[in-house]
């Protein structure tokens, strides 16, 4: 078993011709670039003090979350809806040169790293281990992932999350409010229920690991040992996915109105002309498609949560957390794609611009979030 080598701009695993262009953006909710952190701190002559990989040839790779197309599924025992897929750059300088790539758990995975890597399975045990677990998130959301990994006691350099201090301003006030009934009902005991308290709750929902603060929102759930700090990571997900639903989805039809009015400069092919108006017409389709699931998942949310805060109806929302995981995926790859193209399109796009030089380029950006909005396959 051999890595897939090719060169990025002939075809590539995340559906943009050029490798280089994934330089252009450090981290979306699909794509981690670990080569554009690891170069932006060579060139302030500054090492990052904790790198997110031991290995350096991993420490430079750009991860990314992939909707496997028709000739990868043979690259897998079993479907795999969204894969994980780590490109190792032949030039780290240059990335049009184009690279080499794996998924995480394809078939032969672990014999094609420590075959690239030239190490033994035990010494890239610590960095395996970050990769199943960067492969359990549905995204590559900062703040995901930064939790994911201190729940596991690995805390790489905050040069790796593009979490701004302004958005966790905002989220805190958004889990606050979020919450606020709930720690109500479980200090109702005599207990002083006030804001400082709810900020406190909110904070420790919000915090690495469930701790004894929630001790009695634990009591008021009925949830034990790790089913409950299982229960809280999802919660905490299904708040981040909320707040980012509601923050992203006005800058979302934004960016649908002006890739759909995006003019083309210059002569078109009309076959090339056609395929565009086809493929911006599916985006829209199914853009809206990804919001109405994402609104239909967070009202499972909102139900479990008004059925425990409104009727005092524990059980609803101890199922809804227990029950969370399936959701927690299903509402991570479609704000996952929501946010991937929000970002990446402001990254190639400013908010002025109404025409576009190379056709080629667009259709092949369009086609990439076209396909990674698609409906999930089922073998």
């Amino acid at each position: 078993m051999t890595m897939h080598s090719r060169k990025m701009n002939n075809a590539n695993s995340t559906g943009v011709r050029s490798l280089a262009a994934l330089a252009k953006t450090c981290s979306t909710s699909r794509v981690l670039n670990l080569n554009a952190i690891d170069q932006s701190a060579l060139r302030a002559t500054e090492r990052l003090h904790t790198p997110f990989f031991q290995d350096r040839l991993l420490n430079c790779a750009i991860i990314t979350k992939h909707r496997p197309r028709p000739d990868e599924i043979e690259y897998f025992h079993e479907n795999v809806p969204v894969a994980t897929k780590i490109i190792f750059p032949l030039d780290n300088l240059d990335l049009r040169v184009g690279g080499r790539s794996v998924f995480v758990n394809q078939i032969g995975y672990l014999n094609a790293m420590c075959d690239f890597l030239g190490k033994d399975q035990v010494l890239l045990d610590a960095d395996l281990t970050v990769l199943e677990l960067l492969n359990e998130l549905p995204s590559l959301d900062p703040f995901l992932v930064r939790e994911q990994l201190k729940r596991h006691n690995f805390t790489p350099s905050d040069d790796y999350f593009a979490i701004t201090p302004s958005d966790t301003a905002r989220l805190e006030k958004f889990a606050y409010n979020e919450i606020r009934e709930l720690v109500t009902l479980a200090f109702q005991s005599g207990a002083e229920a006030g804001g400082e308290l709810v900020k406190r709750m909110s904070n420790a929902i919000l915090a690495t690991n469930a701790d004894h603060r929630l001790a009695p929102l634990q009591m008021t759930l009925g949830l034990e040992g790790e089913q409950f700090q299982r229960g809280i990571f999802s919660w905490k997900g299904f708040l981040y996915y909320k707040w980012q639903f509601q923050e992203t989805r006005p800058e979302l039809y934004k960016v649908v109105a002006q890739m759909q009015s995006m003019k083309i400069r210059g002569r078109v092919d009309p076959t090339v002309g056609y395929l565009v108006g086809t493929v911006r017409g599916s985006i829209k389709t199914r853009i809206q498609e990804a919001i109405e699931r994402a609104g239909d998942i967070l009202s499972l949310y909102d139900d479990g949560l008004a059925g425990l805060t409104k009727k005092g109806n524990a059980a609803e929302f101890r199922r809804f957390l227990l029950e969370a995981p399936g959701l927690f995926i299903e509402l991570g790859h479609a704000m996952g794609m929501i946010s991937h193209i929000v970002s990446y399109w402001r990254y190639q796009f400013r908010p002025s611009q109404t025409e576009v030089t190379n056709v080629e380029e667009f259709l092949d950006l369009l086609k990439d979030f076209d396909l990674g909005l698609s409906p999930r396959e089922v073998r």
